[in-house]
């Protein structure tokens, strides 16, 4: 199994190097028609991540639960990470004896909460820079833009006029915020889990999976940092694989289960889902599916690019008999 998480891996690097596009969101076309033209950047962004909030249930009904928990961590991470950004301005115009208590009962009170909901966002960073910010702290302010820029997602944001507004106006934001906070988190519980300390490259498929690597001593943490790379970017059928093969490795035959169920949905024809797909059914004695996973992957494979996952795949048949 290790060797084939290794194949997995190096096939899933490879793509990603390549230049895959980044994925999809649903546009915001409709929910700006909404809005009178010089609505405040805070209504467009809640009226976006409302629009997102739709696309991810409908993903969902669509059996595409890793794609619509990718859209919903994107839409958490925007409308939380606003939220703490005004919870913050609030206590720095004195409100509450201390930040916690401004934050209150909300679901997520910290930087790193945000980023754990939504890894693939550029959100978290983009709001802290503002504090730092505003708060005079211009190095620390410019190192969290960087972080937020070099995210593919990153688009230009202008929320400075947040620190001129006042306490009352604030706290309309709060409430609109945490409105649509509590209404995505409703429907969205978070997958992905931070495994090392935060560092701007969550967004990164490659990152996770290097995380992985570097864990392959603790299969449960290793197979949640490749969970985590599918759950950034779950437009790319080898991370479905690799997030499998380590699940598989961690004996999670549920969450492979899972994984791979909705593989086959999105990428039907595909040599390293069809492959990992003969690896589940090895693990759980059903050669004879096996084979027939097995040789699909065979037909679907480049003999040039894909000659490391041939060579598994054949030694695998022989193995089962086939």
């Amino acid at each position: 199994m290790k060797k084939t998480i290794t194949i997995l891996i190096a096939a899933a690097l490879a793509f990603a190097l390549c230049g895959c596009s980044f994925p999809f969101l649903p546009s915001n076309e409709s929910s700006s028609e909404c809005l009178p033209p010089d609505a405040p950047a805070h209504e467009r962004l809640l009226a976006e991540v409302s629009e997102w909030a739709k696309t991810a249930v409908e993903l969902s009904d669509m059996g595409l639960t890793f794609q619509s928990d990718y859209v919903f961590g994107r839409a958490q991470a925007e409308v939380s990470s606003l939220r703490l950004c005004v919870d913050t301005v609030l206590w720095l115009k004195g409100e509450g004896e201390n930040l916690s208590a401004v934050i209150g009962d909300a679901p997520y009170r910290t930087w790193d909460d945000i980023t754990g909901a939504g890894p693939g966002s550029d959100a978290p960073f983009y709001f802290e820079g503002l504090i730092a910010k505003f708060r005079g702290e211009t190095e620390q302010a410019e190192e969290l833009q960087k972080k937020a820029t070099a995210n593919p997602a990153s688009r230009e944001r202008d929320f400075y006029y947040l620190r001129n507004l006042s306490v009352s106006d604030l706290y309309k934001v709060k409430e609109a915020a945490a409105k649509v906070e509590e209404e995505i988190g409703e429907q969205y519980t978070p997958r992905s889990v931070l495994t090392a300390e935060r560092t701007g490259a969550e967004y990164s498929p490659d990152y996770h999976l290097a995380l992985a690597e570097r864990n392959e001593d603790d299969p449960a943490k290793a197979a949640q940092c490749a969970l985590n790379a599918l759950l950034v970017n779950p437009y790319n059928a080898l991370l479905y694989s690799a997030a499998a093969a380590y699940a598989l490795n961690a004996k999670d035959v549920e969450g492979a289960y899972e994984i791979l169920n909705e593989a086959l949905v999105v990428f039907p024809d595909d040599v390293s889902v069809n492959y990992t797909c003969g690896l589940y059914c090895v693990a759980n004695e059903d050669n004879d599916s096996a084979k027939t996973y097995l040789e699909a992957a065979k037909t679907h494979a480049d003999p040039e690019k894909d000659k490391d996952l041939l060579a598994a795949i054949g030694k695998l048949i022989s193995e089962i008999g086939g």
